[in-house]
This record gives structure tokens, sequence and C-alpha cells, in this order.
């Protein structure tokens, strides 16, 4: 009882502190602002200090990289599932290549296995990577992952290197 008490507070100080931010800081390169009030968009920003928490929770060692979670500033998620009254992912894709085009990302790389297109990008900045952005394409799903930080090259291929690409699948309903 004592424990969940005291995770409870630590989450609820944990949002409350962590969800202060300067809110125009990534403004320049919120490349999935123009798609939250869209039909079939779920767009979540999330503090790393909730990736901290269920993380410090979790039993897997292997993600247990605190230096690494030190440095991410923002996490944001991007879904986007094509129905009948939605967007078309033909559309959803012009749109987001001629977006990373105008915010000067970079392809670090790209892995096409099976129903699955996965790329990452960077914008680097003085030696270091600023945001990572990874996208993830099925038949008719998107989903992009945003993260802001600095971070170097190494640690973004030590995380790419970790993910297991038998694992990522994207589910229709």
């Amino acid at each position: 009882m004592k424990k969940t008490i005291l995770i409870l507070i630590v989450l609820i100080l944990g949002l409350q502190f962590s969800c202060i931010t300067d809110k125009n800081k990534y403004k320049e390169t919120d490349i999935f602002e123009e798609y939250e009030a869209e039909n079939g968009f779920s767009i979540l920003h999330i503090p790393p200090v909730l990736f901290k928490i269920v993380i410090s929770l979790s039993d897997n060692e292997e993600y247990n990289s605190k230096e690494l979670l030190d440095k991410v500033e923002l996490i944001k998620f991007m879904m986007f599932e094509e129905k009948e009254n939605t967007l078309r992912l033909d559309e959803l894709k012009q749109s987001l290549n001629t977006k990373i085009k105008d915010y000067n990302y970079n392809l670090l790389t790209r892995i096409a296995q099976e129903d699955n297109d996965v790329s990452i990008y960077i914008i680097e900045s003085e030696n270091s990577i600023r945001e990572v952005l990874v996208t993830i394409i099925s038949e008719n799903q998107y989903m992009g992952i945003n993260i802001l930080g600095d971070l170097t090259k190494e640690e973004v291929m030590e995380v790419y290197k970790s993910i297991n690409m038998e694992n990522i699948k994207l589910q229709g309903n």
C-alpha cells in the first residue's frame, strides 16, 4: 500500500513539473502540429519522466539506460489510421516528406521489411543531434516518434541497434 501511494505521489509530482516546459522552444520543428485537429490522428506529447518511471519499474535491464533518458527533453507520438473520412495515407506521406525537407532532417537509415517501412531522420546541431524522427508506415497506418534532446550519433545508433524489427508491427482494428 505504501509503495503504491509513493509511486502515485511521485507520478503526480513528476507530471506537474515535467509538463511545465517552454512550449515555443520546439515550435520551429513541431512536425506533427498541423495534424492535431484532423480526423484519424492521435498525437501525444510525453515528458521523459513518464518513461523513466515506467522503465525503472521494468524488469528488463536492456532498456534501463538512465544516461540516455536524461538527455531526452520531450517525446512526441503521432498515430494515424486511414479510414473512410480521413486524409489518404499517400497525401500524409507527401505532406510529411515536404516537412522533413523543410525542417532539414537528414535520413540516417531506412528499413523496408514485409509490410512496414521504417525510416530514421535526424537534425544535427554542433556535433550533437537535437531531434530524432522515426517513421513507421504500413499498409494503411502511420506512426511517428519525434525525440527532442541532446544526443550523440553513437547513442542514436545504440538505440537503433537495440530495436527488434521482428516486434515492430502496426496492427489494424
